[in-house]
C-alpha cells in the first residue's frame, strides 16, 4: 500500500489559550482538571508560515474543545475555526495543521479526539495589546486573557520548561488569567472569565512524528 505523502509546513506568530481550571492550570503537568471536564479554547495568529507552496501569512485559527478531567483520556469534543479570509487551499492546509492530519505538535492531539464537530470558516480578529491578548469569533468565541502580575511588575510570570513545551512550539509562556471567555457554539457553552490563561510567541512545523520526540 502506498504511504500517503504528507505536506512540510511551518509557521511563526503569536498564540494564547484559556480554560475553566483555575490560575494556574494542572493539566499543563498532566494531572487532572480542577472541574469534571476541561473546558478550553487556543487562539494562534500567523505572521509568517506556510503549508508546501500554500502561503499562511496574516491568518489566523482557533479550536474549542471539552475534555475529560484529566485530558490525555481522550474522548475530546472539538471544534476548529479558520480565518474566513482564507482562500479554498489555505483553509484546507489550516484545517490539516490544526486537526493533526498534517504532523507535527497537533498529531498528538489527533489521537485523543473523541467528536470532531465540525471545521467553520468564520470572521477573526485576533489581537496582541502589550500583555493582553484578544480573540473574537463573533457570535461564537469572545476571549481576552491579562498576564497575571508578579513581585515584580516589569518582569512577566512565565511558566517555563513544561512538560508539554516542546510539543507546543514554545517556552516560555505567560501565564495569565481571562479578563473574558465566553462561548456558544453547537451544543457548548461556557463563561471561564476569571479562569487560568496562557501566551507566547510560537513556532511550529511539520510533519515530524510526535513519537519521534518521546
Amino acid at each position: 500500500m502506498a504511504q500517503t505523502e504528507i505536506t512540510p509546513w511551518h509557521f511563526t506568530g503569536d498564540y494564547f489559550e484559556s480554560c475553566n481550571c483555575e490560575v494556574n492550570c494542572p493539566c499543563v503537568f498532566g494531572t487532572p482538571a480542577h472541574y469534571e471536564t476541561c473546558d478550553v479554547a487556543l487562539a494562534w495568529h500567523i505572521d509568517t508560515g506556510r503549508y508546501g507552496e500554500t502561503a499562511l501569512d496574516g491568518l489566523n485559527f482557533a479550536i474549542v474543545a471539552r475534555t475529560p478531567k484529566r485530558m490525555s483520556d481522550g474522548h475530546w469534543t472539538m471544534a476548529i475555526y479558520i480565518d474566513e479570509w482564507a482562500n479554498a487551499e489555505q483553509r484546507e492546509a489550516l484545517r490539516r495543521i490544526a486537526s493533526g492530519e498534517a504532523g507535527g505538535g497537533f498529531a498528538r492531539r489527533q489521537a485523543l479526539i473523541g467528536t470532531l464537530l465540525g471545521v467553520k470558516p468564520a470572521p477573526m480578529t485576533y489581537e496582541v495589546v502589550e500583555r493582553r491578548r484578544r480573540l473574537t469569533i463573533p457570535n461564537f468565541l469572545e476571549m481576552e486573557v491579562e498576564a497575571v502580575k508578579g513581585a515584580r511588575p516589569d518582569v512577566e510570570v512565565t511558566l517555563v520548561n513544561d512538560p508539554r513545551a516542546g510539543e507546543r512550539g514554545f517556552t516560555p509562556r505567560t501565564i495569565a488569567r481571562a479578563v473574558t471567555h465566553r462561548f456558544r457554539d453547537y451544543h457548548l457553552s461556557w463563561d471561564n472569565t476569571g479562569k487560568t490563561g496562557y501566551y507566547s510567541p510560537v513556532e511550529m512545523s511539520g510533519p515530524w512524528s510526535w513519537l519521534s520526540v518521546l
